[in-house]
């Protein structure tokens, strides 16, 4: 009787697990803390590597009192920096997290980065999943 009950809980699990975010995370990275700042922010490289489109919704560190995905872009001629609510990343789309582009802005940073040591994350996506991954912090002069 308890294999049946194995078999079926296995059931519910499995289509879960088909069903999280699929996504590869590569070359994660924060840049040493400007000397006075209380924010810094975290680049990375994500893939899709699933056959639907997922959404990042959130990002979280105990790192900071606040994670936010933004975006620089042009706007009238001026370089702007903006929320985003969510970033989509289309089945097999690979976005890249990098200055002056997407990235993890973080507010009110526990303790100022140097070069070495690492910073864990977790992101969170349209479907509930949650994704961590750790950071190293490189030099501002790299």
């Amino acid at each position: 009787m308890k294999i049946w009950k194995y078999l079926a809980l296995l059931g519910f699990i499995v289509p879960a697990q088909l069903l999280a975010a699929q996504v590869e995370i590569h070359n994660p990275w924060l840049k040493e803390t400007i000397p006075g700042s209380e924010n810094g922010a975290a680049y990375l490289t994500i893939t899709n590597v699933g056959l639907e489109p997922v959404a990042i919704v959130g990002a979280s560190t105990h790192a900071a009192r606040l994670t936010e995905i933004h975006q620089h872009r042009m706007a009238d001629g001026m370089m702007v920096m903006e929320r985003l609510p969510q970033l989509t990343l289309q089945a097999d789309e690979t976005v890249v997290f990098q200055p002056g582009g997407y990235h993890l802005m973080l507010f009110g940073i526990n303790r100022p980065f140097k070069p070495g040591d690492t910073v864990e994350f977790i992101l969170q996506f349209n479907d509930g999943n949650e994704v961590p991954f750790t950071a190293e912090v490189r030099s501002i002069h790299e």
